[in-house]
């Protein structure tokens, strides 16, 4: 109670400041230039302020905001009377008016900051337990996948751009699983991020998804904890499988920059080709992948992309870590679990 009768006393000031210098203006001639200067004055002394930067500019800026409801709710008050005396009516003389749209304004502040806090609280409420819990069916090209409420999973659907779901969105995961629950969710693509910074990764994470073991899925161990940097999973730290277009070769780019440049070749078979920033590594089979060396202590490792064909609609994108020595062996088992994981999802 105390520091909201400090908080109180601090902003009624510059509100009645403002409120006063327009509730007298019972003109129209002279209202309308008053209020245009005032928000002209309004505008220049809110960029001031906010360009000043420091402490102390949160405060200049809560006293400006309320200086301007203020001036807000006089020109408001002002026109009421102004409209009270054309009509003659008593209910909106300035005895009346003044004092309520006073209140009426002052209040409205809080009003609205209650009703958007409500609004969001709604929106970023979690979902239903059955949302959370049960797998929801959905279709990618002509394959039957059944999605959990997971963290790591981010989903487009196949429609406008704006139709995508991150799962570990309260809001967006209501929204997919009233999608898939109707029976209606056609999904473009389905993006495994497996790896994060530490404070997205504590937001993902806090789902019942990750208070219980998932031996089915060949991901979850990764999605609910954070990889350490310096080390080497056999998994895909992301995943990407995607609805292709009719003949389109996802890996084109990559072959044509590789026969630009002479290779390397390795005592096991490894070729090497050098791009600018990139790095392409290929297995005596043909498998390869485009990498990139960032040379840090922080990512001591080779970021690699590798790009497949799972079917003729389907196409399979994935990154992992790995270095020169270990290509060979690890990008074998990193593809063999990009498979796993999605095969996983089919029920």
């Amino acid at each position: 109670m105390h520091y909201l009768m400090h908080f109180l006393s601090f902003i009624l000031p510059p509100y009645a400041i403002g409120f006063l210098a327009l509730c007298f203006w019972w003109r129209w001639w002279l209202l309308v230039p008053a209020g245009l200067v005032a928000a002209v004055l309004a505008k220049i002394e809110y960029a001031s302020v906010n360009a000043s930067g420091g402490a102390g500019s949160v405060f200049g800026i809560i006293l400006l905001v309320f200086a301007m409801i203020g001036a807000a709710s006089g020109f408001v008050a002002s026109g009421v009377v102004v409209i009270g005396r054309m009509t003659r009516l008593r209910a909106l003389r300035a005895l009346y008016v003044l004092p309520v749209v006073f209140i009426l304004g002052f209040s409205s502040y809080f009003a609205v900051t209650l009703t958007q806090q409500k609004i969001r609280e709604v929106r970023y409420a979690p979902p239903s337990a059955a949302c959370l819990d049960n797998l929801h069916p959905a279709r990618i090209a002509d394959v039957a996948v059944a999605i959990s409420v997971a963290p790591g999973i981010f989903l487009y659907g196949d429609g406008m751009s704006e139709d995508h779901y991150i799962l570990w969105s309260n809001p967006d995961a209501r929204a997919f699983c009233r999608e898939a629950d109707g029976g209606n969710a056609t999904l473009k693509s389905v993006v495994f991020t497996l790896d994060g910074s530490p404070s997205r990764r504590e937001m993902q994470t806090n789902r019942p998804f990750c208070s219980r073991p998932h031996p089915e899925y060949p991901w979850a161990e990764m999605a609910c904890h954070l990889i350490p940097t310096d080390v080497i999973p056999d998994k895909p730290v992301k995943m990407t499988v995607s609805v292709k277009a009719p003949g389109f070769d996802p890996s084109v780019r990559e072959r044509e920059a590789m026969s630009k440049n002479q290779a390397v070749v390795a005592s096991d078979g490894l070729r090497t080709y050098r791009s600018q920033n990139d790095v392409y590594l290929q297995r005596p089979d043909g498998y390869f992948a485009r990498c990139r060396d960032y040379r840090s202590k922080s990512q001591p490792w080779l970021y690699c992309t590798a790009t497949e064909e799972l079917s003729n609609k389907l196409a399979m994108s994935y990154d992992f870590r790995t270095t020169a020595e270990l290509f060979i062996n690890q990008s074998a088992a990193v593809a063999g679990s990009a498979r796993a994981i999605f095969n996983s999802l089919k029920p």
